[in-house]
């Protein structure tokens, strides 16, 4: 029996009831999800907590930067405020915590769950708004955009330690 070929989110077309852009954005978040399951969710806590070497981050904690950071510019690209506990630094978002890989994975999907809803719920006047990033105004498309481009960035760093704790596993 042959595993079914799915078809990547770039080739499934448009979301339906939301503004273009928009779909491409949660088309791609689709993917990031789609990696993290793929390369993270089997892991035991060793491997999702592996540090392959100083100054590299374990697939835990980039899973769970992925999912608050995602929400955090989610809130500042429709001009809300990000909540005091909300804010944490990369480093410390990323660093090795040791919790359960599934409670992690939980936490990083209800993260992307209300990135999409919010992103669904945004209408042309939405995106072209200005809105306050630390020190710098911009229009809330820029922000809105690079969720998608982070989490891609980091989804990809998830694969090649997936990689590399898998190596490791096989000498």
């Amino acid at each position: 029996m042959q595993t079914p070929v799915q078809i990547p989110p770039f080739l499934r077309g448009d979301v339906e009831g939301v503004h273009l852009l928009v779909s491409v954005w949660l088309r791609n978040l689709e993917e990031v999800e789609e990696t993290v399951v793929r390369w993270a969710s089997d892991l035991s806590p060793a491997g999702f907590w592996w540090v392959p070497a100083p100054g590299t981050n374990p697939i835990g904690g980039l899973v769970r930067h992925i999912g608050g950071s995602s929400y955090r510019l989610l809130l500042r690209g429709t001009g809300q405020e990000v909540p005091e506990a909300l804010r944490i630094r990369p480093a410390e978002e990323m660093a090795p915590s040791g919790r359960d890989p599934q409670e992690v994975l939980a936490e990083f999907g209800e993260n992307l769950e209300r990135v999409r809803a919010g992103l669904r719920a945004l209408r042309e006047p939405d995106l072209t708004r200005t809105v306050q990033v630390g020190p710098h105004e911009v229009k809330a498309v820029y922000v809105l955009d690079h969720i998608a481009a982070h989490a891609q960035h980091h989804a990809g760093q998830i694969i090649t330690t997936r990689k590399l704790w898998d190596a490791q596993q096989d000498r």
